[in-house]
C-alpha cells in the first residue's frame, strides 16, 4: 500500500503541476478549479483502490460485489460532481468537462494499473505459499 500511495501522490502532483502550466502558458484555458480537480481524483482512486484492496481479501464473491460496487459508486459520485458543476457554472461548462474528462482518463488507467498490479502480487503470494 506504501508503494501505491507514493505513486498516486506523485500522480496527484503531477496533475497539479499541469493545471498550473496551463495556468502559466494558456490563461484563457485555466479554471481556478483544475488544481482541485487533481486532488478530487487523487483522494477518490485512494478510497477505490482500499476498498477494493480489503475486499480481496475476503471471498471471492465479495472482492467482486465490492470492486463492481465500487465502480458503479464512483460513476455516480462522478456524475454528480460534474453535474452540479455545470449547474452552478454553465459559462466553465466547456472548459470544466474537458479538464474533468482528462483527470477522469488518467485516474482511470492509473487506477486500473494499480489494480491489476496488486491482484498480480497477491496471486504470486499464494502460489509462494
Amino acid at each position: 500500500m506504501k508503494r501505491y500511495l507514493i505513486s498516486l501522490l506523485a500522480l496527484t502532483l503531477a496533475l497539479v503541476l499541469a493545471s498550473f502550466v496551463v495556468m502559466w502558458t494558456m490563461p484563457q484555458y485555466y479554471l481556478p478549479v483544475m488544481p482541485l480537480l487533481a486532488l478530487y481524483f487523487g483522494v477518490v482512486c485512494g478510497l477505490q483502490h482500499w476498498i477494493v484492496t480489503r475486499a480481496m481479501y475476503r471471498s471471492p464473491k465479495t472482492f467482486i460485489q465490492m470492486f463492481l460496487g465500487s465502480v458503479i459508486g464512483v460513476l455516480f459520485i462522478h456524475i454528480a460532481v460534474l453535474a452540479v458543476y455545470l449547474f452552478t457554472h454553465p459559462s466553465h461548462a466547456r472548459l470544466f468537462t474537458i479538464a474533468f474528462s482528462i483527470g477522469y482518463a488518467v485516474s482511470l488507467v492509473f487506477e486500473t494499473v494499480a489494480l491489476v498490479r496488486f491482484v498480480n502480487r497477491e496471486r504470486i503470494k499464494s502460489q509462494n505459499n
